[in-house]
């Protein structure tokens, strides 16, 4: 199965498709050309990997956190390519890509965090012994100093890189290419509708509380 994988919520945005072995990656803008330079990039990585769009048999996407404006545009266009495809859409974390993306490491549990600012990262810790990373606890927001402790022993895979400390570092893959190897080694179910993750609420909501 070929799948189409589109990470523009993580610090390093990129997309990626896998055919078989074979995995092709494009890069994106880590900043607000990255919108512009989506469609482009996946043109080019079927290209590069002699697929059209309409080989791909599943499209997963980085659902948050992380970036407001990258969520929303990754969503839109995984959404979009769906539709276009009659084909399932996997929403997944952006913080169970990170630990997807440090399978590599051959930990058995890996703590993945991201900047949520303020000072403050978000967290989660997962599971790896099997062939989808599995939560072993909700996601929390923690000062950059408190995650060595909030990992629990778990291998620390941070994004972007240094940002938990000395104890973390970045994973070993790209968020999408991970993404793609993870939806193809264990299809779930797509999700409808495609929901965004944030690592906080709105300035508005935390002023007013949610509508």
């Amino acid at each position: 199965m070929s799948v189409l994988a589109i990470d523009t919520a993580g610090p390093a945005p990129s997309v990626a498709v896998l055919t078989g072995q074979r995995l092709v990656e494009e890069a994106l803008p880590p900043d607000r050309r990255a919108s512009e330079e989506l469609l482009p990039a996946v043109a080019r990585a079927l290209a590069s990997a002699g697929l059209r769009l309409a080989d791909c048999g599943r499209v997963a996407v980085c659902a948050g956190p992380g970036s407001f404006t990258g969520v929303r545009v990754g969503l839109a266009t995984a959404w979009s390519c769906g539709r276009a495809l009659g084909s399932p859409v996997e929403a997944v974390s952006t913080l169970e890509a990170i630990a997807e993306a440090a399978r590599p490491w051959g930990a058995l549990s890996i703590a993945a965090f991201l900047d949520a600012g303020r000072g403050e990262l978000i967290g989660e810790i997962f599971d790896l012994a099997g062939p989808r990373a599995r939560s072993l606890d909700p996601p929390s927001r923690v000062a950059a100093a408190e995650a060595a402790s909030r990992a629990g022993g778990a291998a620390i895979a941070a994004l972007p890189a240094g940002v938990a400390g000395a104890g973390g570092r970045a994973p070993s893959m790209s968020l999408a290419a991970a993404l793609a190897l993870a939806a193809a080694r264990e299809p779930r179910a797509g999700a409808k509708p495609l929901a965004a993750i944030y690592a906080r609420p709105s300035a508005a909501q935390e002023k007013h509380g949610p509508a």
